[in-house]
């Protein structure tokens, strides 16, 4: 069996297009690879069957950089970003891997599908909405649409569709109103979660567009998601376009896409050092605003790409009641509506005074603390396995301290896996229902250790990670000078750090 981690250090939507190369390839050849991805967005691959964690220092194990140069050729030859990958791998391993499924390969688990949405969360309305991206990031700026454009969108629809506004901190996003504004507000598994509730999308060319392709459809797995999609020329439409989607081009409207997607970077340049400033890289048939080609697409046009959803009748448009609820929603919040108000974004220039600030705000000391207590984060097979073997290490050595054992739901900790922890006296805590009583926007993997240790009932906490082995009975750290004289102690992970961690 050949064992093989992909690399790709390419944004959220090419790791996307990665993950369907690495499902067909499995597919094609079942039983015959162990795969691990290595990128920046491993949220895309949480649940993904198709994904084994590896080490690249394994002898066994192939290291393998995955591209799609077939996008050079995309103006003239008739595949589609789901073959880019495919061709790559096929060349680089000597496969014949075919596609499978016009998608992305995106996995949700039965928590994530049965929670609710984060719209829902935030506003406590549970009813049909659609995803608003207004913008994008600063290296392709040839993508953005006006957003006065957008708002005329969102103003045509009131009060029969709720748009929710998404997109990345420190990216470009402008100001829209009437809509719940989750602009840096979600990450990248909260958007897939937010995704899978959505009734529909509008964006330009970016992850929401691919996203709405390999989400599935909540209670209609098979259905495809309404999505429109403000193009214009610099893509290629069937390197780009899925099925279902409106997908608004002016390709071979201009001279500069007469032949195809002109694939240039920039409207104007930015003056940031980046190549694509480059005279090469930038749009030379423009407006005042916009590239010519997205000029050319007007609000109305996307207006009735959104109308068609629902004239053929594939979608219906909300109830006057839920209509009601999301307006009563945005009234309370704010003249604008919003939700949330933009975070603003944390720097080496004003990180000492938003840290200044966050510490006048922190309120009194909450009672309902008391005594001393180990908590562990140990959820899922490979975590609760190592949570297991701390734990029974613990009582060997003699701690006779009590243990929570934090999880997130059912899917992560069973009752079978309770009853193994039930002889040491451990109490096991799911994390999703204390969310209940305790909000937190972000709360999965690493963000679950802080959430247990102030949410956990003790007063003081020794907070262990799942994979620590105690030796010895660690509750004389309790006792310790520094401990005593800070009220906490600290030691770096194992791993290569600085002199000074």
């Amino acid at each position: 069996m050949r064992k093989i981690v992909f690399t790709n250090n390419q944004s959220p939507g090419d790791i996307l297009m990665l993950s369907a190369a690495v499902r067909d390839l499995h597919l094609r050849y079942p039983g015959q690879f162990l795969t691990d991805v290595g990128c920046e967005c491993p949220e895309l691959w949480e649940n993904n069957p198709h994904v084994t964690p590896l080490s690249e220092r394994d002898p066994e194990v192939e290291a393998v950089e995955a591209h799609y140069p077939l996008i050079h050729q995309s103006n003239r030859l008739p595949y589609h970003f789901i073959h880019g990958f495919i061709h790559d791998l096929n060349d680089a391993l000597g496969l014949e891997i075919q596609p499978t499924a016009f998608k992305g390969d995106i996995h949700l688990s039965e928590a994530e599908k049965a929670g609710p949405s984060l719209v829902e969360e935030v506003t406590g309305v549970n009813a049909p909405f659609w995803i608003l991206v207004a913008g994008g990031k600063f290296d392709f700026t040839i993508k953005w649409w006006e957003a006065r454009r957008f708002q005329e969108v969102v103003d045509q629809f009131k009060g029969r569709i709720q748009f929710v506004q998404v997109g990345e901190a420190g990216h470009f996003h402008q100001d829209l109103n009437g809509v719940i504004d989750l602009r840096g507000k979600t990450t990248l598994r909260e958007m897939v979660k937010l995704m899978y509730h959505a009734q529909g999308v509008v964006c330009p060319v970016t992850l929401a567009m691919h996203l709405a392709a390999a989400v599935p459809v909540k209670d209609q797995p098979h259905a495809l998601r309404p999505c429109v999609v403000v193009a214009g020329g610099r893509e290629p439409v069937h390197w780009e376009a899925y099925p279902g989607h409106q997908f608004l081009h002016t390709v071979g409207a201009l001279s500069c896409c007469r032949d195809g997607g002109c694939w240039q970077s920039r409207t104007f340049p930015l003056g940031d050092g980046d190549e694509k400033d480059s005279p090469y890289s930038q749009c030379l048939n423009r407006t005042e605003r916009l590239p010519k080609c997205m000029d050319l697409i007007t609000s109305g046009d996307v207006g009735r790409a959104v109308e068609r959803y629902f004239e053929g009748g594939s979608i219906k448009y909300l109830e006057p009641e839920s209509a009601r609820a999301y307006r009563e929603f945005l009234d309370r919040e704010s003249p604008q509506g919003r939700a949330f108000a933009p975070s603003p974004i944390l720097t080496k220039a004003n990180a000492k005074q938003m840290a200044e600030h966050f510490l006048k705000d922190i309120p009194p000391y909450p009672t309902g603390y008391e005594g001393r207590g180990v908590v562990i984060v140990g959820g899922g097979s490979l975590f609760f396995t190592c949570a297991w073997v701390c734990i029974k290490m613990l009582r060997r050595a003699g701690c006779q301290l009590p243990v929570e054992l934090w999880h997130l739901g059912p899917d992560e900790l069973d009752d079978r896996m309770k009853e193994l922890v039930a002889p040491p006296g451990v109490r096991c805590v799911d994390a999703f229902e204390v969310r209940k009583k305790h909000p937190a926007r972000v709360l999965k993997g690493w963000e679950l250790k802080p959430y247990a240790i102030l949410h956990s009932r003790f007063k003081e906490v020794l907070y262990l990670d799942a994979d620590n082995v105690p030796v010895r009975d660690p509750e004389y750290l309790f006792a310790s000078r520094e401990f005593q004289e800070t009220g906490a102690l600290f030691w770096p992970d194992v791993g290569d750090h600085k002199p000074n961690p």
